[in-house]
Parts: structure tokens; C-alpha cells; sequence
């Protein structure tokens, strides 16, 4: 066998000389006997060499098929998909690098805090890194992009990039073909911030000699006898799921975000209960704060701290970290300690 280096393709030399020489002695059959028709071995001959020359194009043909045929067209992986969920909680698959500069446009030019966010169907490994699933890009005196990589083991890491918009918008074409390039881009640590430091990304896990751990955040609906969890949500899913409590389609709603947790139930006359818990790690002493409030309130109190990672009124929160451990000591002496 030898092969055409240019085209990968192959010349099979025993399969074609076989061929040729019984194609070349099958059609000499055929003409002898040809000749001798009229003679009974004339036809016997002519019947063999029709035989043995159809055998030696087949063998013909198979040494040079592989020259003659034309080329497989390559498998294309199948194309990936965006979901965009714009500045207004709108979520669309059909993304173009003109609408999310649009999007752009629109965070530059508010003057509230809005964001825009985009996963990517199915996630996408870039290597080195982890697995993309998710950008969010917002505007706090030049725009910001964040990724969120997923990690072996379910752990995820952030990475961010300050830019200018005409810059931000080749990158995401990059990134809508599939090849994002994020060799500038700096991994978010959880260093405290520092005095005039625009950008808070969600809390980051720290462990104990102070490295950075995984980011973490899940919002998990519960409904009569089901619960739904989601790993990467936005800030309009939030709302829906307080709305959902409000109008009573939920029974339970709970919010882990870094090292907090919100747990919301229906309250009393139209209202809400929020139960804050400020260290779900379980490696400091919790405490638990509550408040009740109207659907709108609970939405305020959420969207502000999603987006600025605190909360700066405290005085309507009401400790109640006693009486959480004081049901928990019940349960475990009634149940066992549960570890």
C-alpha cells in the first residue's frame, strides 16, 4: 500500500494488479470465444472471461477507490448555545454580538446598578481554567466582565476583566465563536476590600491558612412535596421565587450565597419572613437574624445585597440565634445528633 500524503487517501497495488491482470485475461477469453460461437467451447470460454474480467474491474477499482472518491466532509460538533438574561430579567437564546452591545450601551447609560448575564449551552472547557459556565457583565465606572468556572470536585472559581466597551465587545465575539481568550483576566480573590474598590463579586469561601476556596451559590425552591436547586440563577430568578412564596406556589425558598443564607417562608397578613443566617459554614458560630416584610421589601433587601454583598440597616433584624439552637438541642435530644 502507499499513501498520498497531501490528502491522507490510499493506492491499494495487489488488489489493482490482481484486477488488471485477470480483467486483461478475462477479456481475451471473451474475444477468443467470440471468436468460436458457433463451437460449444467458444460460448464456455466467452462465460468465464465475462466472469473473470467483472472480477478484475472490481479489483481494479478497488485498489484506486480511495483516489477517485470524494472527500468526507468532517463532522461539525454541534453548535453551542447562549442564553442571555438582559437588564431587564429577559431571557433569549438568539444572541448577536449587536444586542449584547446594546446591552452594553444600556449599562453605561443607567444610572442604577443593572447587570446582564450569559450562559453557555453546554459549558464550555477552556483549559487551564475549568469549565465556563456563565458571564456577567456590569457597568461601575468602567464595565466589568465576570466568569464563573466550574472546578473538579463542584467547586468554582471567578475570574474578572475591567474594560472599556469597544474592547468588552470583541471579546464576547470571541467568545460567541467559541474561542474566548482569558490570559489578561485576574482571578478574584477574598482579600477584605480595600477603601474605594468598586467591584464586589459574591463572597468567596476562605480556609483556614487563608487560601482561596471555591465561590459558592445555590438557590434551592421548595415546593408541597418537591424541591428544585439551582447553581447559577439571576438576580430576576430571585424575585421570582419571592414572588412565588407570596402568591403561594412555594412553600420555602432558600438563598446560599458565599458564606450567608437567606431562608424565606410565608408570614402573616400578606407578608414575608426572611431568616438571615451570617456564616453558613459551619466553621464559626452562626447567628440568625429575622425580619418580616412585604414582597417588595424582601425583593429590596435580596437584590441589594446580591448586589453590594452587605446589608447597611441592621436594626430591623431581630436576633434569634437563642432560640434557633435552643429548637436545635430539642430535635437532637429527641432525634439524635444528626453529623
Amino acid at each position: 500500500m502507499r499513501k498520498n500524503h497531501g490528502t491522507g487517501k490510499r493506492l491499494r497495488l495487489i488488489p489493482l494488479i490482481l484486477g488488471g491482470y485477470g480483467a486483461f485475461l478475462g477479456f481475451g477469453l471473451m474475444v477468443v470465444g467470440l471468436a468460436e460461437i458457433k463451437e460449444g467451447i467458444g460460448i464456455t470460454r466467452l462465460l468465464i472471461g465475462f466472469g473473470m474480467a467483472g472480477f478484475g474491474l472490481l479489483g481494479i477499482w478497488d485498489g484506486v477507490r480511495d483516489l477517485v472518491r470524494p472527500d468526507k466532509k468532517p463532522e461539525q460538533a454541534p453548535a453551542r448555545q447562549f442564553i442571555l438574561t438582559d437588564t431587564s430579567g429577559n431571557r433569549s437564546s438568539l444572541v448577536t454580538p449587536e444586542l449584547l452591545r446594546g446591552q452594553m450601551d444600556i449599562l453605561t447609560e443607567s444610572e442604577e446598578y443593572k447587570s446582564f448575564y450569559l450562559q453557555i449551552l453546554p459549558p464550555l472547557p477552556v483549559k487551564e481554567y475549568g469549565v465556563l459556565k456563565q458571564i456577567i457583565c456590569v457597568y461601575q465606572a468602567h464595565l466589568i466582565l465576570a466568569a464563573f468556572f466550574e472546578m473538579p470536585k463542584d467547586g468554582y472559581r471567578i475570574y474578572q476583566k475591567s474594560t472599556e466597551p469597544d474592547m468588552a465587545e470583541e471579546w464576547l465575539k470571541q467568545l460567541l465563536a467559541g474561542s474566548p481568550d482569558f490570559s489578561q483576566w485576574e482571578n478574584v480573590k477574598t482579600n477584605p476590600r480595600q477603601e474605594g474598590e468598586e467591584p464586589f463579586w459574591p463572597q468567596l469561601l476562605t480556609g483556614q491558612k487563608g487560601q482561596t476556596a471555591h465561590w459558592h451559590q445555590l438557590l434551592v425552591i421548595f415546593g408541597e412535596s418537591w424541591h428544585d436547586e439551582h447553581k447559577f440563577f439571576s438576580v430576576r430568578d430571585v424575585e421570582l421565587a419571592i414572588e412565588g412564596i407570596h402568591e403561594g406556589k412555594y412553600r420555602k425558598v432558600v438563598l446560599e450565597w458565599g458564606t450567608q443564607a437567606f431562608d424565606l417562608f410565608p408570614g402573616v397578613q400578606n407578608e414575608l419572613l426572611a431568616v438571615w443566617c451570617t456564616d453558613n459554614t459551619g466553621r464559626g458560630d452562626p447567628r440568625f437574624l429575622a425580619r418580616e416584610g412585604t414582597m417588595t421589601q424582601v425583593k429590596f433587601w435580596l437584590v441589594k445585597y446580591l448586589h453590594q454583598g452587605f446589608l447597611e440597616e441592621m436594626s430591623g433584624w431581630a436576633d434569634i440565634t437563642a432560640q434557633i439552637e435552643k429548637e436545635k438541642r430539642r430535635r437532637e435530644k429527641k432525634h439524635g445528633k444528626v453529623f
